[in-house]
C-alpha cells in the first residue's frame, strides 16, 4: 500500500515517522520525503489495518493528515516519461556518462530488434558506430546534427546531455550525467518544414472562381486527388498550377505527410540533383558532415510537387523516371539504394507532348506523369472570376499596406474583364497591388489600373505634369481632358479601340518628359523596339 502523510516542516518529524512504522515491524519498500509531505510505500499494509496505522500516526506532533495514493512521486513521474517516450514516433535513446544504454523508447526498440531489457547497460556502440562514445564524452554529450544509420534506416541524430555532477568544479567543466539521443527520419523533418512554410492549408474551396470553367476543373481535380497516382498539372504561366497541387494535396490520403516543392527551372542541374536526390558524405569539398537527404526523401509518404517538369534536364529526368518506376535511388555520391513513397505533381506550361515527339523530353517519363491529368482554364476563358479575384486582391494588399480597402470602380472593372491578362492570374494579382499600393484615393478606377498595368504609377505621371507646368512646357492634355479620355475610351465600340486612345493619351503626356523612345521605353519598362514603333504609329514626336 502506498499513503501520504502531511504534515510540519519540523526537525525530526521524519525520524518520528520512521519509528512508528518500525514499531509495528513495517518493512518499506520505498520511502520518499519533500517539505510537508512524507510517502511511504509499505506492501505488508492490508487495507483494514490501515486505520489503525493512520490513528497512530496522526498522534505525532504536527501530522494533520494522511491518505492513501495510487504512487509515489518518483512512480508517477517515472510513468508520465515512458508514456511521453512511447508517444514520440522517432527513437530515443538515453545513455548514462560512460556510452551503457538506460532506457530506449519503443521506436527505438522497434527499429534494433530488441526490447528494453535487452538493451539495457549495453554499450552504445552495440548498435551505432558513429558517434562513438569517445565522440560524446569529449563533446560533454552535446554533438551537432549528423545523419547516422540505426537498424539500417538513415537518422538525423540530435544528442542533448542530461545535467551536470556536482564533483565541486566550475559548471563549464563539470560533467554531463549522460546524454538522450533523438534519432529524426527524413520524412518528419519533411513534415516540420510543410507545417513551417505552408500556413495557408489551401483546399480546393478556398480556390477563388465559380465560373463554369473553373467548377469544371475544381470538380475533377477532387476526383483525381484522391487516386493516388501521378498527378499532372497543364496551364499557362499565371494560373495557380502550385495551388491546386496544394489543395489536391490535402485532398488525398497522404494530407498528414509532408508536401514539398521544387521548381525545375530555378536551378542548375548539379543543385537540383542534390536538392531532389541528397548526397552522401564526402560526395563533394562542401559536403555537409554525414550526408543530406534530398527532397525526395523528406517527403517520404507524402507528396513532391515539380515545378517546370519540361525544364528537367535529360539527365535529371532519367533518374526521375527510375523513382517513379520503382520507388527506389541514390544519393548524388552515395552507393546505397534509398526507397521511398513519394506521390509525384508535377506542373508545367509547356506541350510535354510534343517535346515528347521531337526528343526534347523523354517519352516514358511523359507517360509516368501524365497518368492523371488536368488542365487549368487561362483567365480570359473565366472572366466571370475576375470580380471575385479582383476584390480579393485589394482586400489583402489593403491589408499588407496597412490602408484603407478601396473602393473598386464600374469603370475598373470594366478594364479588368475586358484586358486579356497574358500573366493570368499573377498578372491580375500584381496589377491590382501596384494600383492599390500606389493609390492616393479611396476609390480604384481605369486610370489607376491603367497606370499600374503599363508600370506607372498615377503620382508619378501627376507630379511629371506639375514639373512640366513649372517650366511654362504647356501640358499636352488638360487635367479634365485625361478623366475624358478614359469614359470615352471605356465608351469606344471595342476593348481594342478603347485601349488604343488610352495608350495614346498616355505615350502623348510622357513624351514631353521623356523625349525620346530609349528614355521612354526605360521610364515604361517595355523594350525599345515597342516605344519606337508605337510612337511611328501614333505620330508623336515626329
Amino acid at each position: 500500500m502506498r499513503f501520504e502523510i502531511r504534515g510540519e516542516n519540523r526537525l525530526g518529524i521524519t525520524r518520528d515517522v520512521v519509528n512508528v512504522l518500525t514499531d509495528q515491524g513495517l518493512d518499506l519498500r520505498a520511502f520518499e520525503v519533500t517539505t510537508h509531505y512524507i510517502y511511504a510505500d509499505i506492501p505488508a499494509i492490508r487495507p483494514e489495518r490501515f486505520p489503525l496505522l493512520s490513528h497512530a500516526l496522526k498522534r505525532i506532533p504536527g501530522i494533520s493528515d494522511i491518505r492513501e495514493i495510487d504512487r509515489l512521486p518518483t512512480e508517477r513521474r517515472r510513468a508520465q516519461l515512458h508514456a511521453t517516450l512511447a508517444a514520440l514516433g522517432d527513437p530515443v535513446i538515453a545513455v548514462d556518462a560512460s556510452g551503457q544504454i538506460a532506457q530506449a523508447n519503443p521506436a527505438a526498440q522497434t527499429i534494433i530488434g530488441l526490447s528494453e531489457k535487452d538493451l539495457r547497460d549495453r554499450d552504445i556502440s552495440f548498435i551505432l558506430n558513429d558517434p562513438s562514445i569517445e565522440d560524446l564524452r569529449h563533446s560533454k554529450f552535446h554533438l551537432p546534427e549528423r545523419e547516422v544509420t540505426l537498424g539500417g534506416q538513415t537518422y538525423l541524430l540530435q544528442v542533448e546531455p542530461i545535467g551536470h555532477v556536482d564533483d565541486g568544479s566550475d559548471i563549464d567543466d563539470a560533467s554531463p550525467w549522460g546524454g538522450v539521443m533523438v534519432f529524426h527520419r527524413a520524412a518528419r523533418l519533411g513534415r516540420v518544414i510543410t507545417a513551417l512554410q505552408d500556413r495557408s492549408h489551401t483546399e480546393f474551396d478556398d480556390i477563388i472562381g465559380e465560373s463554369r470553367a473553373m467548377t469544371r476543373v475544381k470538380s475533377q481535380a477532387k476526383r483525381l486527388a484522391a487516386i493516388d497516382a501521378p498527378l499532372l498539372i497543364l496551364g499557362e504561366t499565371g494560373t495557380g498550377k502550385e495551388l491546386f497541387a496544394r489543395a489536391s494535396h490535402r485532398a488525398s490520403t497522404r494530407i498528414d505527410q509532408p508536401f514539398l516543392a521544387l521548381n525545375c527551372a530555378a536551378m542548375p542541374e548539379g543543385l537540383a540533383e542534390s536538392e531532389l536526390f541528397g548526397y552522401a558524405a564526402g560526395a563533394f569539398t562542401s559536403a555537409r558532415r554525414g550526408g543530406k537527404p534530398g527532397l525526395l526523401e523528406l517527403a517520404d509518404g507524402g507528396t513532391l510537387f515539380l515545378d517546370e517538369i519540361g525544364e528537367l534536364t535529360p539527365y535529371l529526368q532519367a533518374k526521375l523516371l527510375r523513382v517513379l518506376q520503382d520507388g527506389r535511388f541514390r544519393r548524388v555520391g552515395g552507393t546505397d539504394e534509398i526507397g521511398v513513397d513519394v506521390r509525384i505533381i508535377s506542373a508545367t506550361n509547356r506541350d510535354l507532348e510534343a517535346m515528347s515527339h521531337d526528343g526534347t523530353f523523354r517519352e516514358d517519363l511523359y507517360f509516368r506523369l501524365n497518368v492523371l491529368g488536368i488542365t487549368l482554364p487561362p483567365l480570359r476563358d473565366r472572366i466571370e472570376d475576375i470580380h471575385d479575384l479582383a476584390q480579393f486582391f485589394i482586400d489583402r494588399t489593403a491589408q499588407q499596406t496597412e490602408r484603407a480597402t478601396p473602393h473598386l470602380a464600374q469603370d475598373a472593372l470594366a478594364w479588368l474583364t475586358q484586358h486579356t491578362w497574358p500573366g493570368n492570374v499573377r498578372e491580375l494579382e500584381n496589377t491590382l497591388f501596384r494600383a492599390v499600393a500606389l493609390l492616393d484615393g479611396n476609390t480604384l478606377t481605369a486610370r489607376d489600373l491603367c497606370d499600374a498595368a503599363t508600370g506607372t504609377a498615377q503620382h508619378t505621371s501627376e507630379t511629371a505634369t506639375t514639373n512640366l507646368s513649372d517650366a511654362n512646357t504647356p501640358t499636352t492634355t488638360p487635367p479634365h481632358h485625361r478623366t475624358d479620355i478614359i469614359t470615352d475610351a471605356l465608351a469606344a465600340p471595342d476593348f481594342a479601340t478603347g485601349m488604343t486612345m488610352i495608350e495614346r493619351e498616355m505615350l502623348t503626356r510622357l513624351y514631353p518628359d521623356y523625349p525620346s523612345s530609349r528614355k521612354l521605353a526605360e521610364r515604361l519598362g517595355v523594350s525599345h523596339t515597342s516605344i519606337a514603333n508605337k510612337l511611328r504609329k501614333y505620330g508623336i514626336g515626329s
